[in-house]
C-alpha cells in the first residue's frame, strides 16, 4: 500500500535510522517544496478521481536517476488499482510524489524521496505470486518438516529486487521430490536453545504499537472503537516519543529505547491509575459515535468528562511520591556544601563556588553510583558506550583533578 506518515516514519527508522520526529520534518520540507503531497496523513489510499493523474506522476519519475530502472520495470496499461478507495481516504489521501521532481536535496532528503516514489512504483504493480512448498518426512515415529519457496512472478517485488521481507520465509527452492521417496540420513544431532525474551521496541515497533494499542481490551465493542484510532494520530505520534525524550523518561541505547530511572519511576505511579487506561480513549470514542448520532446527550458527556478530571487530579494528588534515595555528597571543590544531585546535574548550591558537573556525558547517563565514586575518590567506573562529536563510540572514565575539574581518562591498552 502507499505510504501514511506512520508507515514512512517506520520505514524510515528501519531503513536509514532517523527518528520519527526528523522524518515528519523532511517529509514537511519535501512539502513545502512542492515534491510530495501531504505528508501528514493517516489514509494508505487515494479517491477514484485522483487515479487518471497517476500516469503522469510515473512518467515524471523517468526522469529521476535513481528511479529510472525502476519505472522500466511497471507494466504499463496493467496498473494494479487496489490503492483507490473513496471510502478509505481520510482527510488527506496516501503520500504521492508530484510532478516536479526535485534536483537538488540532500541525502536524507533524497533518501526519504526515493522511498515514496518506490512505494508509489510497488503500490501500482501486479501482485508477486509464489509457489511455497511443505514437505513432511518420517524417520521411525517422528515427524521432521522442511520448507521451500520459489518466485513464479515477481510482480511488485521486482521494482527493487527484493523477493523477502525481513520476517517472511527465505526463498528456497526445494529439490524434486515425490511423496514416498526414501531419502537417506546423513546425519543426526540434537540442540538445546533457550527461548529469546521480547526484543526492546526500536522507534518503529513503537510506532506500530502506538497504531494498534487497544488490541488486548477484552471488551469488543471498545476494541473495535480503538482498532483504527490507537495512541494519537500520525501527526501527533512523533511529538509524544520526543516529548518521552524530552522530560528524560526515555533514551536511546543504538537502534532500541530503554526507559530511564525516571521513566520507570513514573510508571510505576500511575501505572494503575485511571489516566493510564487505554480503554478510556475507547469509552470516549464510542460516547463520541453515539452524539453523532444521537443517541447519547452532548451535555451528560461533557459532565463525564468534568467528572473523570476531578477523579484523576484527585488520585495524582494523593500519590506518595518515592523519597529520593540519594547519597548525601559534599561538594568536592569548597569542601564545605551538600551537593544538589538531580536528572541531569549534580552542583553546589553555594553559588560562590558553584561547582557543577553534569550527568548526561557524550550521550549517556551518569549513574549515581559512579556520581558518589567521583565526588568521594576522584574517579568514575569505565563508562562505555559514550559518542564523540564525530560520531565515533568510545569508553573512558571521568576524573577530577585538584581543582574539581572533570576530564576523560582512557583505558591503557594491552600490550600484545
Amino acid at each position: 500500500m502507499l505510504f501514511d506518515l506512520t508507515g514512512l516514519q517506520k520505514e524510515v527508522n528501519k531503513k536509514l535510522n532517523l527518528s520519527a520526529e526528523e522524518t515528519l520534518k523532511i517529509a514537511q520540507s519535501l512539502y513545502e517544496k512542492k515534491f510530495i503531497t501531504y505528508p501528514r496523513t493517516g489514509s494508505k489510499y487515494i479517491p477514484e478521481d485522483m487515479w487518471t493523474e497517476i500516469p503522469n506522476l510515473i512518467r515524471a519519475l523517468q526522469d529521476r536517476d535513481t528511479c529510472k530502472q525502476a519505472v522500466a520495470k511497471v507494466k504499463w496499461g496493467r496498473f494494479n488499482k487496489r490503492i483507490v478507495n473513496d471510502l478509505r481516504v481520510t482527510d488527506h489521501h496516501g503520500l504521492l510524489t508530484t510532478d516536479t521532481i526535485p534536483s537538488a536535496l540532500n541525502a536524507k532528503e533524497n533518501a526519504v524521496y526515493d522511498m515514496i516514489a518506490f512505494r508509489l512504483l510497488e503500490a501500482i504493480s501486479g501482485a508477486c505470486t509464489k509457489e511455497a512448498t511443505h514437505i513432511t518426512l518420517q524417520a521411525l515415529h517422528y515427524d521432521f518438516t522442511t520448507k521451500g519457496c520459489k518466485v513464479l512472478e515477481p510482480g511488485w517485488r521486482s521494482i527493487k529486487g527484493n523477493f523477502t521481507d525481513d520476517d517472511a520465509e527465505p526463498i528456497e527452492d526445494l529439490p524434486d521430490i515425490k511423496e514416498g521417496d526414501v531419502l537417506k540420513i546423513k546425519q543426526a544431532a540434537v540442540l538445546e536453545k533457550k527461548t529469546k525474551p521480547p526484543v526492546l521496541y526500536t522507534e518503529a515497533g513503537l510506532l506500530s504499537a502506538m497504531e494498534t494499542a487497544g488490541k488486548d481490551i477484552k471488551n469488543e465493542e471498545e476494541r473495535k472503537a480503538l482498532q483504527n484510532i490507537g495512541i494519537g494520530t500520525p501527526a501527533t505520534r512523533a511529538a509524544i516519543i520526543e516529548t518521552l525524550f524530552t522530560r528524560n523518561y526515555i533514551q536511546r541505547e543504538k537502534k532500541s529505547l530503554i526507559p530511564t530511572e525516571k521513566g520507570l519511576q513514573v510508571y510505576e505511579l500511575v501505572k494503575d491509575r485511571k489516566i493510564a487506561d487505554v480503554a478510556m480513549t475507547a469509552e470516549w470514542e464510542l460516547a463520541l459515535q453515539k452524539i453523532e448520532t444521537s443517541e447519547m446527550n452532548a451535555i451528560a458527556f461533557q459532565k463525564e468528562m468534568e467528572a473523570y478530571t476531578k477523579s484523576i487530579t484527585g488520585e495524582l494528588l494523593q500519590t506518595s511520591i518515592a523519597k529520593d534515595n540519594s547519597p548525601e555528597l559534599v561538594c568536592p571543590k569548597c569542601k564545605n556544601q551538600k551537593l544538589l544531585i538531580r536528572d541531569k546535574i549534580v552542583k553546589c548550591p553555594d553559588e560562590a563556588c558553584n561547582w557543577v558537573q553534569f550527568r548526561i556525558v557524550c550521550g549517556v547517563q551518569i549513574g549515581i553510583v559512579d556520581i558518589e565514586s567521583l565526588v568521594d575518590n576522584g574517579k568514575t567506573s569505565l563508562i562505555k558506550g559514550m559518542k564523540s562529536k564525530a560520531g565515533k563510540t568510545f569508553d573512558a572514565y571521568i576524573v577530577l583533578n585538584d581543582k574539581a575539574e572533570s576530564s576523560f581518562e582512557f583505558e591503557k591498552r594491552k600490550k600484545k
